[in-house]
């Protein structure tokens, strides 16, 4: 596993191109199993594995960000970036334990959607944090960054549209209401955290360019 190899060994750029790939791997788990829920149901424990794998990375970078004296950006951006980062997976990790927590019985469509939007979103974070090493404002970087807003928007319209559903759909069972609530919050927050990742990158790229 990469959180047993030695921190030594990896650069910053590396780290941050890890921790999205690996926090991407947990939301293909999430819509793995509500595409099939709940026949699946018990393989959203692995989504904490997951996030216990990005903590071991996050405070990898944070530990080589201490013992670095020349780093490739300032510290702060180094901070934010990888918590931002981390945000991303706990929200989804959150989603997952949710569903167990809550006994959920059934997924409503438009959580699949929405977590369709946020597979999407963190592919293109990937991206983004594989264009960052270069500092350059290219036109394939604002592709990513313009894609990522895109999805944002659609997120924001999915999440409406999901309370809309949940209000109409369960208006004589408020706590059922209150469940799916959180959990449907929990995806639309890790939706935002990568436009968030997004700015952060843009912000980089131009005061180092």
């Amino acid at each position: 596993m990469f959180s047993r190899m030695s921190p030594q060994k990896y650069g910053f750029y590396e780290l941050f191109i890890r921790h999205a790939t690996i926090g991407l791997d947990g939301t293909r788990c999430l819509l793995g199993v509500l595409k099939t829920f709940p026949r699946e149901k018990d393989s959203l424990s692995q989504v904490a594995g997951i996030e216990h794998e990005c903590d071991s990375i996050a405070h990898m970078t944070i530990e080589l960000l201490h013992r670095t004296f020349i780093l490739p950006l300032d510290r702060d951006e180094i901070r934010n970036l990888v918590k931002t980062l981390d945000d991303i997976i706990d929200a989804v990790e959150d989603a997952s334990r949710r569903i167990l927590l809550f006994e959920v019985v059934e997924i409503p469509p438009r959580f699949v959607e929405l977590v369709q939007v946020l597979l999407r979103a963190q592919e293109e974070v990937v991206k983004a944090t594989k264009l960052l090493e270069k500092k350059r404002n290219t036109a394939e970087l604002q592709s990513v960054m313009q894609e990522i807003h895109r999805l944002e928007n659609e997120g924001d319209r999915l999440f409406h549209a999901g309370l809309a559903d949940l209000f109409r759909d369960h208006a004589h069972d408020p706590l059922t209401v209150i469940k799916l609530k959180e959990i449907l919050e929990a995806i639309e927050f890790a939706i935002d955290r990568c436009e968030d990742v997004s700015n952060l990158v843009e912000g980089i790229v131009l005061e180092h360019s």
